[in-house]
């Protein structure tokens, strides 16, 4: 679903960041490790030096080091990537109604394939 308005940001809402990503932390570590400059320069447009952005994407459980709000506001502005907004809309801006128009229009799309393995199914038994 996408919404429109003539003066506002267009959102889409299409689903699957919340499937690909368990977490926020590990949307923003694929942006960064993914992105087209390389980590260093990200942590330099950070203000921050590689090792210590490295260290924050982690997750470590035994590290201090970890990646704050401001972090990830800088991540933005570095790297001009808003996937982790549109993750935080996903998992926390659909209503029920959306997510059961999602699975359908999955559900309906997957429809001829299943049809047909239940067809192949009966023919060899």
């Amino acid at each position: 679903m996408t919404l429109h308005s003539p003066t506002q940001l267009t959102i889409d809402f299409t689903p699957g960041l919340t499937e690909r990503h368990d977490s926020l932390l590990e949307c923003i570590r694929q942006g960064a490790y993914s992105h087209r400059n390389p980590l260093k320069t990200i942590a330099a447009d950070m203000d921050m030096s590689q090792s210590e952005l490295s260290r924050k994407l982690s997750n470590n459980p035994d590290d201090p080091r970890k990646l704050s709000v401001g972090d990830m506001e800088r991540y933005i502005q570095a790297t001009g990537d808003t996937t982790p907004i549109y993750w935080l809309i996903e998992k926390y801006l659909q209503d029920d109604g959306i997510k059961q128009k999602h699975a359908m229009a999955a559900l309906t799309k997957a429809m001829p394939d299943i049809l047909a393995l239940f067809k192949a199914a009966q023919g060899a038994a």
